[in-house]
Parts: C-alpha cells; sequence; structure tokens
C-alpha cells in the first residue's frame, strides 16, 4: 500500500509547527514577522551585523536575527531555544524601530539553552526582537527556535481588534 499521501500530511503539519526562514528575513531592513504559537528557526550568522549594540547600553558580540513583533494586545510569551552547542543568545524587545538607539521594551539573558521572555509587562505596539549574544564567552552566532506562544483566549483579544490604535471610548450619556 502507498503510504506517500500519509507522509505528505504529516510533513505539511510539520512544517506548519516549524517554519525555517531565509537569510533576507533575519535583518532590520526585512524582518520576519512571528506569528504565534508558532515556531521558526533562524541562523544568526545570517542576522544584521549592523546592531552593534542595543537598548543603548549592552553591546553585541555577533551578528543579530531581527524579527518583528507587532503586539496589538500585550499577552504571551517568545521562547528562544539554541540548536547550536556554546550559542547563549540574549533577547532584547526594541520599541518601533531597529537600531542601537532603540528604546528596550525588555531584554532577557539568563545564560541557559533557551530563555523565555514574559511579553505581559510591555505596551502594546511594534516591537522588533533582537537575538543576539552579549556574552564573549558564547559562540558568535548559530542557529536558534523562536516561538511566540500565547493561550487561545490571548490569541482571540489579539485578534479581535479591541487593542488596536485609534478607538476612542464611547460618549457619556446626557
Amino acid at each position: 500500500m502507498n503510504n506517500f499521501p500519509l507522509r505528505l500530511v504529516a510533513a505539511i503539519a510539520l512544517g506548519a509547527a516549524t517554519v525555517a526562514t531565509d537569510a533576507s528575513a533575519q535583518t532590520c531592513a526585512a524582518p520576519l514577522a512571528l506569528v504565534a504559537n508558532t515556531s521558526t528557526v533562524l541562523d544568526t550568522c545570517q542576522g544584521d551585523g549592523t546592531l552593534v549594540a542595543v537598548c543603548s547600553m549592552f553591546p553585541l558580540t555577533g551578528p543579530a536575527a531581527v524579527v518583528r513583533l507587532p503586539l496589538p494586545y500585550p499577552t504571551g510569551s517568545v521562547s528562544v531555544q539554541s540548536l547550536t552547542a556554546g550559542y547563549d543568545p540574549a533577547l532584547f524587545l526594541l520599541r518601533s524601530h531597529c537600531d542601537s538607539s532603540a528604546a528596550c521594551g525588555t531584554a532577557v539573558d539568563s545564560g541557559v539553552v533557551t530563555d523565555t521572555m514574559d511579553l505581559s509587562g510591555v505596551d502594546s505596539g511594534d516591537y522588533f526582537l533582537a537575538i543576539a549574544p552579549i556574552d564573549f564567552a558564547s559562540l558568535t552566532c548559530g542557529q536558534v527556535m523562536v516561538t511566540y506562544g500565547m493561550t487561545a483566549e490571548q490569541q482571540a483579544l489579539a485578534l479581535d481588534g479591541v487593542f488596536r490604535g485609534g478607538i476612542s471610548a464611547p460618549p457619556g450619556n446626557p
């Protein structure tokens, strides 16, 4: 019996859960937008080399993979797992624009293989997530798996439009 259709369905399901990106989608000029409840594999060796510091204070020791993170409703978390032995990336949430002087929404570097950034403490808005090492003992670049996680309830709030800009409160009753 030919099980090609079954293998094809399994490959499509795996591909939907983990998306590998190309080098052009990892820089300030061409950032990939993260999608909730999807994992993306990035090669930071193909990342942005123009970011030499982030949040006006942290010098980077290697190129940064950069992705866009629009937050209409600030909830969920971003998890980054190093797939390269000896590579210890830190996470920096840059507000509104992507350059060395961008304001920092939050930053995380636990010194372990997987770092998780809780997004509930930041404001709604457009962010860039820069992933790069700040530790000289770390390799300068490597592969990482980035996962933007939300519960179903959090995702519904983010998608319903209530928290998008331009909405005014109704006028009071006379």
